[in-house]
C-alpha cells in the first residue's frame, strides 16, 4: 500500500495537524513506508474497511484512492491509536487527542445508526 499512502500524504500535505501528528513524517520515504504498512494493517484487520483505487489505463499507475468504512449493522469496538511511530511521548499523546477528536462525531453517528452507516475516510 505504499502508493496508496503516498496519495494520502500528498493530498493532505501539511494543511492538517491531524495528518502530521497521527502519521509522523508522512512526507518522507520512511514515513510513507510506515504509513503504507499501517494502511495495509487496516485493510487486513478491519472487516468494515474497503479501499478503492483509480488507475490510469494508459500508464497503469494508481492515481487516486478512497477509504470507506461500511458498517452492516455492526458497531465496532473503539479503535486504538498505538505503536512506536512517534519520537516523543508528547507527540503521541497529542496524536491521540487529535485522533479521538476527529472520531467523536463518526463514532456517535455509528452508534445512533445501530451500525447501519457508510463513512468515507
Amino acid at each position: 500500500m505504499p502508493r496508496t499512502f503516498a496519495i494520502v500524504s500528498s493530498a493532505f500535505g501539511h494543511e492538517y495537524p491531524y495528518m502530521d501528528f497521527v502519521f509522523p513524517d508522512h512526507d518522507t520515504a520512511h514515513g510513507r513506508k510506515i504509513g503504507g504498512e499501517r494502511l495495509l494493517a487496516m485493510k487486513n484487520n478491519d472487516p468494515n474497511t474497503t479501499f478503492l483505487k483509480v488507475t490510469d489505463t494508459d500508464t497503469g499507475e494508481m492515481i487516486a484512492m478512497a477509504k470507506w468504512n461500511i458498517y452492516h449493522g455492526v458497531v465496532p469496538e473503539e479503535p486504538e491509536l498505538d505503536g512506536d511511530f512517534w519520537a516523543e511521548s508528547e507527540d503521541k499523546e497529542y496524536a491521540k487527542h487529535l485522533f479521538w477528536g476527529y472520531l467523536v462525531p463518526r463514532r456517535e453517528a455509528i452508534r445512533k445508526s445501530g451500525g447501519h452507516l457508510v463513512c468515507k475516510s
